[in-house]
């Protein structure tokens, strides 16, 4: 290899064989080739395997000079030592992006992963590389993990502009578009921000916010002037947006928030003790879609100081656990609806002169049974104040049962309450194609928030349709 006058070589390896262990290999590597990103493993067989690469650095020193600014290293040989490292490092980028592009073309993607895996444990705090590979990542499918690697770069220069537009352009892929409804819905943020500052001034100083989302029942805790705020969430994506949020509201510091689901969290691992007061909104639709109950009975177990036991006990607010919300009312009602009808069974005999009676015991998965099946969902989602052609009640609305979330026998005995049958007085003649339901989450003892059909809400209906026997 030759190199101008003046020049030093340093080795810079990119491929090292034998690497223990991989997140992207097997089953991953194999779908990402499924989905067009990798060629077969034999169109990269003449590719000799690349142990080290040479690259010039110029400007220091000599080749012949053995006293230089860098120790010389032999082609397969460990990193050495490089004092100037910023032009070593910018050489070894440059070396590792052109590798990956190499091994990316004949969909070599395992070697490429190890490369980057690689050069990270040799430089773990480069923003560029870490940037790279969750490019690289991106393109793959991996949507998760290139939103780590984005963050991390981000945490290291916050002032990286292509990194900040990689965290977003993920997020907006992995962000569910709920959030959006949630998070503009005033009258909840403004119902959850009032019930937590009461409980605050109330004595509740120390809180855990259960599923944080972007961070915002925490931030109003540490707004309320809790003493300390803790907070988890599940998704990558959703734990590294909130890390953002938190920061820019200048809360870095003082609410320390977990990529883990509440069911995982013990004291003290993850928190130092027991805390007074629980907030979380992990309702949907249907109240218990979300894993409320289980949530909140672990959290009574493990994570909350103990209920205050009646009215006549008079223990500081701080010595005792409570949550927000305090419990919900459910509420259901018949309904005819041509809409929700059409969605989820057949309702033509014929198409065309051509019978469809052989098809006619087709329906939709959703379905409410007395026996549980696992490819059916129990129930769907819909605004009933914006179906085309409205919907006809059936019935009056009715009270389907309380819970009391600061009752843990309460949410204990949920699953075990014997069904029950109710027999509602028909107001007006029709078919009937499901049952509306819909809850009124109550906060504290004053405050409430109902998710009804005429209110405008971030919350749509839960619709269980009904089959006939018949179909």
């Amino acid at each position: 290899m030759v190199g101008s006058p003046g020049a030093e070589w340093v080795l810079f390896p990119v491929v090292v064989r034998g690497k223990a262990a991989n997140r992207y290999n097997g089953a991953e590597v194999a779908a990402a080739r499924r989905r067009g990103k990798c060629s077969p493993e034999s169109a990269a067989g003449d590719l000799t395997p690349l142990t080290g690469c040479l690259m010039p650095v110029q400007g220091r020193g000599t080749a012949g000079d053995p006293g230089g600014a860098a120790e010389r290293t032999r082609p397969g040989t460990s990193w050495s030592r490089v004092p100037w490292k910023d032009i070593a490092k910018e050489s070894f980028r440059f070396t590792l992006f052109k590798w990956a592009e190499e091994l990316d073309s004949v969909g070599r993607i395992q070697e490429l992963f190890d490369c980057y895996e690689q050069a990270l444990e040799l430089f773990p705090a480069d923003e560029v590389i870490l940037n790279s590979m969750g490019e690289q990542l991106f393109r793959m499918g991996f949507r998760d993990e290139a939103a780590g690697h984005f963050h991390k770069a981000l945490k290291l220069r916050p002032d990286y502009p292509e990194a900040r537009e990689n965290f977003y352009r993920v997020a907006n892929w992995l962000v569910e578009r709920w959030h959006f409804l949630m998070l503009n819905d005033h009258r909840r943020n403004q119902k959850y921000q009032q019930a937590i500052q009461k409980a605050v001034q109330n004595g509740c100083h120390t809180v855990l916010d259960i599923g944080t989302g972007t961070g915002i029942l925490g931030m109003c805790a540490k707004k309320a002037g809790a003493a300390e705020v803790y907070a988890c969430e599940l998704s990558k994506t959703m734990y590294e947006l909130a890390c953002e949020v938190v920061t820019a509201n200048g809360m870095e510091g003082s609410i320390k928030i977990l990529h883990l689901k509440s069911l995982e969290m013990e004291v003290p691992k993850d928190i130092p003790h027991r805390v007074s007061l629980v907030v979380t909104e992990t309702v949907d639709a249907g109240l218990f879609g979300e894993g409320i109950i289980e949530s909140l009975i672990h959290a009574w177990h493990h994570l909350l100081l103990p209920p205050k036991r009646g009215e006549n006990e008079f223990r500081e607010q701080s010595a005792t656990g409570r949550v927000i919300p305090a419990g919900a009312t459910v509420f259901g009602m018949a309904v005819e609806c041509s809409e929700i009808r059409r969605h989820h069974r057949q309702c033509v005999s014929e198409v065309g002169g051509l019978s469809m009676a052989a098809a006619g015991q087709l329906r939709s998965p959703v379905s409410c049974s007395t026996e549980p099946d696992d490819s059916m969902e129990p129930y769907t989602t819909e605004r009933l104040s914006r179906l085309p052609g409205g919907y006809k009640p059936l019935t009056e609305p009715f009270t389907a049962f309380n819970i009391d979330f600061n009752n843990v026998q309460d949410l204990e005995g949920l699953s075990s309450r014997e069904v029950q049958e109710l027999y509602l007085p028909v107001i007006k003649e029709g078919e009937l194609d499901a049952l509306a339901v819909w809850f009124q989450l109550h906060l504290d003892e004053e405050s409430s928030l109902s998710t009804g059909p005429q209110e405008d809400t971030c919350w749509e209906q839960a619709i269980y349709p009904f089959h006939s026997a018949t179909g």
